[in-house]
């Protein structure tokens, strides 16, 4: 029997969540599939926290797969939300891990007063309750849903956040962020690339422009929210601002759609490309 030859690495996916914060995988998990779906590399940018950096790294040694190290960064400008990723960081950068933690430790209050106001409505909802049920998740929106509707009380997550959990539900509350160009300096301070995580659609030039002035060096231009006229423009605007496309599967777990770990790419040229630019500082 003729060896199979070996698989070409030559893509990677840098937009990755763990257990870490609201994905559904393990840190060794993510790089077991990654490396089993034939990716060169990967990033794991969990929310507001690098934890998962130093627990999945041994795994991606011993599999041969390049593991950079990454952030998702829960940000605001102009009072809209925006996320910010980070590659290619130091996961051990001194004043990353305090704003981090200050950012988790707003999300654990954040959801136990929603715990509160769901109670105030008229639900039932225990905290000790959810995180038996979700024992490897940092909790957060999402579980809420997923209880209400595990214990009958709503029909669907859909029903959840529409009458509950949504941006102007009677339960919600805001989540805490940074002002965009403190998350862009916060990445660049531990040594890394900033980059613009799923751009809103109506996105305009001046705006990139801004936020290039501003100490962007990426934009993420593929993605499985991303339409597929709206990325080629963001490229063609990358490139005339000497930043770099990214892509990447946005992975929480198996069952989001479209959305599995290594679903969306981008070729290990960008990744050089990417690299270059976080080192060059």
């Amino acid at each position: 029997m003729r060896a199979r030859p070996p698989v070409a690495r030559v893509t990677a996916d840098l937009h990755v969540h763990t257990t870490h914060s609201d994905g559904a995988c393990s840190p060794g998990e993510v790089v077991r599939t990654a490396f089993d779906r034939g990716l060169a590399a990967l990033a794991i940018t969990d929310h507001d926290t690098v934890s998962a950096i130093e627990v999945a790294r041994p795994e991606a040694i011993r599999l041969g797969i390049e593991l950079i190290g990454g952030i998702e960064i829960t940000a605001e400008r102009e009072g809209r939300e925006v996320h910010i990723l980070g590659h290619f960081i130091n996961e051990f950068h001194p004043e990353l891990l305090r704003v981090s933690a200050e950012l988790r430790s707003a999300r654990k209050v954040r959801i136990e007063l929603m715990v509160e106001n769901l109670q105030e409505l008229g639900l039932r909802v225990d905290l000790t309750a959810l995180r038996n049920a979700f024992p490897r998740a940092t909790i957060g929106r999402k579980h809420l849903a997923d209880w209400l509707v595990r214990t009958g009380q709503v029909k669907s997550n859909r029903d959840a956040f529409a009458l509950y959990l949504g941006e102007n539900g009677p339960a919600q509350v805001p989540k805490p962020r940074l002002p965009w160009m403190k998350a862009i300096e916060l990445v660049r301070q531990a040594g890394g690339i900033a980059g613009l995580a799923h751009p809103p659609f109506d996105l305009r030039e001046v705006t990139l422009r801004e936020y290039a002035d501003g100490g962007l060096g990426s934009i993420e231009v593929a993605g499985p929210g991303i339409n597929a006229k709206l990325g080629p423009r963001w490229r063609s605007w990358a490139d005339a601002m000497g930043l770099v496309p990214t892509a990447g599967s946005d992975f929480h777990s198996n069952d989001r759609l479209g959305r599995w770990l290594g679903s969306v790419t981008m070729p290990i040229e960008d990744v050089e490309r990417l690299r270059a630019k976080a080192g060059s500082g």
